[in-house]
Order: structure tokens, then sequence, then C-alpha cells
């Protein structure tokens, strides 16, 4: 299949997170739904610090994404006020369901995505791509493209978290495009989580 990289848009964002709870399906974003990951794939689209790359099929149909930001405090912070009813709307059939994650909730919105120092660092958010296009190799473009996009951006160092255990593919995929493990940390929920970094200068 022939694909295409470009910029994500605000229309590209519901059938993103689609593709997002099918590629993710047991992860706490995706148990709350798909309107929330619309409003969350909006976020980046508008937001003029994001880093976004989605490829899309021959008929322009996205089926995967990558988006970060060169900017995490400043990005949530925005996320959170410029669209927190949509948030709250698509979040109100969670709450509800399961009123302990509430809190947990709130994090998730605010994440800002656990700077591993002071100084810039641009933040990997996400990947997702459409299972069937796993193992094809376009997920490896993908995270190339976004590690290009970030340095055409300003970017000089990148980063990004994910679960160390349980999560072994994912850990192989960093590590195999040159993502270096940098530390752990263990979340308020008591996951245990890898931090990646990337030095985007080449230094």
């Amino acid at each position: 299949m022939t694909v295409t990289y470009g910029p994500l848009t605000a229309s590209d964002a519901k059938a993103l997170a689609r593709i997002h709870r099918e590629a993710f399906p047991d992860f706490f974003l995706s148990s709350l739904g798909e309107q929330f990951l619309t409003q969350l794939y909006r976020g980046f689209a508008r937001d003029s610090s994001a880093i976004t790359v989605v490829v899309r099929d021959e008929q322009g149909i996205p089926c995967g994404a990558a988006v970060g930001t060169t900017e995490p405090p400043g990005f949530y912070r925005r996320l959170l006020k410029q669209m927190w009813p949509g948030f709250v709307a698509a979040s109100a059939r969670a709450a509800i369901v399961h009123p302990a994650a509430i809190p947990r909730l709130l994090r998730a919105i605010s994440y800002r995505g656990e700077l591993p120092s002071t100084g810039q660092w641009a933040l990997l958010s996400s990947i997702c791509l459409d299972p069937s296009l796993q193992g094809s190799g376009v997920g490896r473009q993908l995270a190339t493209h976004w590690l290009e996009r970030a340095k055409v951006m300003g970017g000089t160092r990148a980063f990004l978290t994910t679960d160390a255990n349980g999560n072994d593919a994912i850990n192989r995929f960093y590590t195999s495009q040159g993502w270096r493990l940098a530390d752990e940390y263990v979340t308020r929920e008591g996951r245990r989580m890898n931090r990646y970094t990337f030095q985007l200068d080449g230094r």
C-alpha cells in the first residue's frame, strides 16, 4: 500500500480516535472513549507548539499518527483552558461509571510529559497505527518523520514515556529507532514507566 505523510488537521481527529482505541484497547485513555480522544487530537491540531505527522492511505484516509509538542507544560495548560467543556462532556460517562477514576482522569488531561530535566524538550506524546499496518514498516517511518518534524520546529532533544512492564514490543521498537533509555519511575497508580530520550541534533 502506498502511503503519504503530512500534518494533522482537525478533520482527522475522529478517525484517529478510533485507530487509537483499536491500537491501545487496554490503555487508560482508550477507556475514556472515542469522544475524549477526539477532543485530544483536535487539541493537537489547533496548537502552534504541536508536532504532528499523520500517515494516510491512497484515498487520503488517516491510518495512523504521531503527535507531540515542543512545549509540554504550556501545551497541556492551553489544552485544558481552551477545550475543557469538550473534555468534561466526553469524560462524563467514564466518570459516572467509574467514580474512582476521576483523579486519574484529571491527571491524564493535564499530563505534562514528566519532563526529564530543566531545559527545552520536545515530547512525543503518542504514536498510533492501524493494527492492519503493524509490521509493515509504516510505524518506523512515522516515528522518523516525527523526529524530523521536531527538529525542523527547533527541537534539540526529545523524550517519551511508555510502560516498562508487559510492553516489550513497544520498548524494543523505540530502542531500535535510536531512543535511549534514560530512567524509570513509578506513577501514582503503581505503573512502572520507562523514559526514553533522543538527541535530535546528533550530538
